[in-house]
């Protein structure tokens, strides 16, 4: 993309292909990219909440920013907003005894967030497959430990840490230079005490 173009991303036509188009209606439609001296002007179409929509997921000092093309970030371009889903369920111990209402909790006990994050990738400068955001997908999903989240859907909910459980990256089907990618994860708490110190 050369100084003083401008390219129109076609962001709901991708969600649609990617996720359906009852969720592509949810979302913006398009983006205005403008490059001026290896910046990025952006122009949106329709509604959105910068503040909710950055997420940014940071292992072994990388950062990874799933908001920054819209923001007009060109070193750290990755994807436009994740859409992620959050579950959560009581671990209890119950005992059933006679007569109404008949259940007993011992214990009560919450278990951790599970996360489905969705999103997809572009590749905005050179409009070919996304083959280097491919390649920053594959090893933070290879970092076999917890990654630490910033963003308002995390801080609302007190997650901080998370790990990974399974990960799918599919190309888009008419837009080579697009890839869909979903990651299963689950929060966790660091540890703040070992076995060799267990007081400390």
């Amino acid at each position: 993309m050369d100084n003083g173009t401008s390219i129109v991303i076609d962001l709901a036509a991708r969600y649609a292909s990617a996720f359906g188009i009852v969720k592509a209606s949810e979302l913006m439609s398009a983006v205005v990219l403008t490059k001026e001296d290896n910046k990025y002007e952006v122009e949106f179409f329709d509604d959105f909440n910068p503040v909710t929509e950055d997420v940014r997921l940071r292992y072994n000092g990388d950062e990874l920013r799933f908001f920054s093309m819209l923001s007009g970030d060109s070193s750290s371009v990755f994807a436009p907003p994740l859409m992620m889903d959050f579950r959560r369920e009581k671990d209890l111990i119950e005992t059933e005894t006679n007569g109404d209402d008949n259940v007993i909790v011992e214990r009560w006990g919450t278990k951790p967030w599970e996360i489905s994050m969705r999103g997809i990738l572009i590749d905005v400068e050179n409009r070919q497959y996304p083959t280097e955001h491919v390649r920053k997908l594959h090893r933070l999903f290879k970092h076999n430990n917890v990654v630490e989240v910033v963003g308002v859907l995390f801080e609302e909910k007190d997650i901080d840490m998370i790990y990974f459980k399974d990960v799918s990256i599919t190309p888009l089907e008419g837009f080579s230079d697009s890839v869909q990618f979903s990651f299963t994860a689950s929060s966790i708490k660091e540890v703040n005490w070992s076995l060799l110190k267990p007081n400390q």
